[in-house]
């Protein structure tokens, strides 16, 4: 069950058709994961906020882990610690999401990423470590800037708890990582 080739070369827009699939939940149920299950409890806003700290972190490894990898992505054995980061962001950001949206999305990635992983696994000629380069960090920081800004989002949403700040600055996320990352600006 490895990814085909239109998959491994349309990743990003694999990745946001199950972010939005995920998200599209909200038609149906307006509770996303974590207040479900802190809204009955003594202290749910302490409880709501310690929770989205942990997804807050596993975004922020996750972007971190991503940006690493493609700095370095020449050296085949550091693709896996991308995917992992991939994971980790998807799992911070399912927080955000309905029950099921958080069951779509996390098992939807994990899906996309053993595929990506798998295909990958097939022989190829090995390479060499990269040496470290601005270019690449500059190029890395580019491609994985959706997952900071997101990053940005949930800090600013841990602190605020305020829904509506949140899909703002979501929406700007996702429209920085497609403009930044768009062919016709001429970055590649």
């Amino acid at each position: 069950m490895k990814a085909n080739n239109f998959e491994y070369g349309h990743q990003r827009l694999f990745h946001l058709l199950i972010v939005a699939v995920a998200f599209l939940t909200y038609l149906f149920d307006r509770d996303d994961i974590v207040w479900r299950f802190v809204k009955g409890s003594t202290a749910p806003r302490t409880w709501e906020r310690s929770l989205f700290l942990i997804a807050t972190l596993a975004i922020a490894v996750g972007a971190g882990l991503c940006t690493w990898a493609r700095a370095r992505e020449k050296n085949r054995d550091l693709r896996r610690s991308r995917y992992l980061g991939e994971l980790l962001f998807a799992i911070g950001l399912a927080s955000l999401a309905p029950l099921w949206g958080f069951v779509i999305l996390v098992a939807g990635e994990a899906l996309r990423l053993f595929r990506l992983m798998r295909r990958e696994d097939d022989p190829m000629p090995a390479s060499s470590p990269q040496a470290k380069s601005h270019a690449e960090w500059r190029r890395a920081l580019r491609q994985e800037a959706g997952k900071w800004a997101m990053l940005v989002t949930m800090i600013v949403f841990v602190i605020t708890l305020k829904d509506r700040v949140a899909e703002v600055l979501a929406a700007g996320s996702l429209l920085s990582g497609l403009l930044l990352n768009a062919p016709f600006f001429g970055f590649e």
